[in-house]
């Protein structure tokens, strides 16, 4: 056997090699999915599981009042459907064999694991996709990417519906590909890929953007009337699907499917974004594109921006012009200006789902380069192990625990992105330091306020025995003003939990900052997590307004629109040329395909 030989047979992935991958990021994910603390929406997705599952136990034991309860039961975040919240819920289920109802911290790993599975079978996916479209080393780059880029690791270890919606949308996208592009599919293909786009639009509306580009793609590439139709046949499954795992749409259908649709039309002018030291009301178009750099290690951003390069350059090729087709379309919403975009990367994490594999192409043909220089050699082990190593001290030094703080090498990290104006953390952290400290020093009985939103969180360390049970979690009316506890004013001995969240920030949260906390949790002199006393936050609560927010314009979407179209453009012109094929064509052979 030659040496090529045996490394194709080492890493192709169509053995052990690549699952033995998968068994060390399931290891992985077992080992710190317990390390972020909780998080803003946690919380309300466990207890919204936890209800729509008795409602399914309630129909065994008394059927007779299915349909009356369905609004006692699915009322509650029934904004957001319900397909994560189901498909988590079975995982917390299913812990109560091992640890039983008591651990409510376990259960709520156990939680997190549901979308942690998803994160697998994306990487899974995502692999033997690219293996068939552009070789083995593509694909081992893109399964490497997938946990080198820490907002996605981040919010696949996460019970919310982020991290599972991006690995959804990766795996639609690899179903749908086949879909439309083989010549023959059984009905069992067509079924199957409605199902995944179902559970996607099941678990948020961010998939929109599946449908266009699987119909413009369609349209360029195999207009052939059997395409629409199998189009149609799996649209319409999924949308049976949608509807049938949710009874809230049931009790009245068309008004509850329309305020799904459009609930976030104008939530920009709500939900703000930090960015460059500003607050946007929704995001300027180059904030999507500088978030593919700045929200990745070096070493990934450069392979993706690598790849996007020789993607275009074949554009012309389905398996191409599919990736940057949904690439470009995730981007451009988020870009418009014209949807919420708050939270870093979250509301457009599907883009570094995407984006791994991107970096996956570039890293195969960086790979295929050096195959060409060291004909004969083993190069793609040592290349995986150079990759990871360039990768791994930025995310090492940030910690698995703040994968939600995590900012590339390109502005310094953590410390660098602050001083540019960069969002300190994209999902409220966690208040898990802080409640440690309030544990130790705080005098029995205590009051610990906390921001607005996040209630649930403190009441949730307190239920699961994180906080002492003698204090008391509330909110401060000037502040929050909710169906939860809260004073007008901060009692004695209270303190309040304060996280960097520049996005929500008020004038009053300004001039607390320029006061000393009693506890500051760092990252390289970065505040992750801090504890005011009553007495200093009551000092600020008088102070009315908050910063100036600003307004992306009409041109912002406009530009976008024009870019969306260009790149459109460009794929039907490449798509007509005879060597549309010839550059993917190329690195496919360099990397061994057959």
């Amino acid at each position: 056997m030659s040496p090529m030989d045996g490394e194709r047979a080492t890493c192709e992935g169509s053995g052990w090699p690549f699952y033995l991958y998968l068994a060390g990021l399931l290891l992985l994910g077992v080992a710190t999915v317990g390390e972020i603390g909780i998080t803003w929406d946690e919380p309300n997705y466990f207890g919204s599981s936890y209800l729509y599952l008795s409602w399914f136990g309630g129909i065994f034991s008394d059927p007779s009042g299915w349909w009356t309860s369905i609004d006692r039961y699915w009322e509650q975040s029934h904004e957001a459907p319900p397909f994560f919240k189901l498909w988590a819920g079975v995982f917390a289920l299913a812990g109560v064999a091992f640890v039983g109802t008591e651990n409510l911290s376990a259960l709520g790993d156990f939680y997190r694991m549901g979308s942690y599975a998803l994160f697998l079978f994306a990487v899974w996916a995502g692999f033997r996709f690219v293996r068939r479209e552009f070789g083995p080393a593509a694909a081992w780059g893109t399964a490497l990417s997938m946990p080198l880029i820490p907002p996605l690791f981040g919010f696949a270890r996460l019970g919310q519906l982020d991290g599972a919606v991006a690995a959804l949308y990766l795996i639609s996208t690899v179903a749908l590909f086949s879909l439309i592009t083989r010549e023959r599919v059984s009905r069992r293909r067509i079924a199957l890929t409605g199902l995944l786009v179902g559970a996607a639009f099941a678990t948020k509306i961010t998939v929109f953007p599946l449908l266009p580009c699987a119909l413009v793609f369609a349209a360029i590439f195999n207009r052939r009337r059997e395409v629409f139709l199998r189009l149609a046949a799996c649209f319409a499954v999924g949308g049976a699907f949608f509807f049938a795992i949710w009874p809230w749409l049931w009790r009245d259908p068309l008004p509850r499917t329309l305020d799904f649709l459009f609930w976030a039309g104008g939530l920009q002018d709500e939900r703000f974004t930090y960015y460059l030291g500003q607050l946007w009301a929704g995001a300027p178009f180059h904030y999507p594109l500088a978030a593919l750099v700045v929200f990745v290690p070096l070493a990934v951003a450069l392979f993706g921006l690598l790849g996007a390069w020789r993607l275009l350059r074949s554009a012309g090729s389905p398996a191409s012009a599919w990736l940057l087709l949904n690439l470009g379309a995730v981007l451009a919403v988020a870009a418009s200006g014209l949807t919420p975009v708050y939270g870093g990367p979250r509301q457009f994490l599907a883009a570094f789902a995407l984006w791994a594999v991107f970096a996956g192409v570039g890293f195969g043909y960086a790979v295929a380069r050096l195959r060409r220089r060291y004909a004969g050699r083993r190069l793609l082990p040592a290349a995986l192990a150079v990759y990871a190593a360039l990768a791994l001290p930025g995310i090492l030094w940030t910690g698995f625990e703040n994968s939600l703080e995590y900012y590339g090498e390109v502005v310094g990290l953590a410390p660098g992105a602050n001083a540019l104006g960069f969002e300190t953390t994209y999902l409220a952290n966690t208040y898990k330091d802080a409640v440690g400290w309030v544990n130790a020093n705080a005098p029995e009985g205590a009051t610990v306020y906390v921001q607005a939103g996040t209630y649930p969180v403190v009441e949730s360390y307190r239920r699961s025995g994180q906080l002492r049970e003698d204090l008391r979690p509330a909110y401060l009316e000037p502040i929050a003003s909710d169906r939860f506890t809260s004073d007008r004013e901060p009692r004695e001995d209270s303190y309040f939990l304060f996280l960097p969240r520049q996005s929500i920030y008020t004038n009053g949260m300004l001039a607390l900052l320029e006061k000393e906390p009693l506890f500051r949790e760092d990252l390289g002199g970065v505040t992750l997590t801090a504890v005011y006393s009553g007495e200093q936050v009551g000092e600020t609560l008088d102070i009315q307004g908050r910063p100036e927010v600003r307004s992306v314009g009409w041109l912002n979407a406009l530009f976008v629109a024009l870019g969306i179209t260009a790149l459109v453009g460009w794929i039907a012109l490449r798509s007509r040329r005879p060597d549309g094929k010839e550059h993917q064509k190329e690195d496919g052979e360099d990397q061994g395909v057959p």
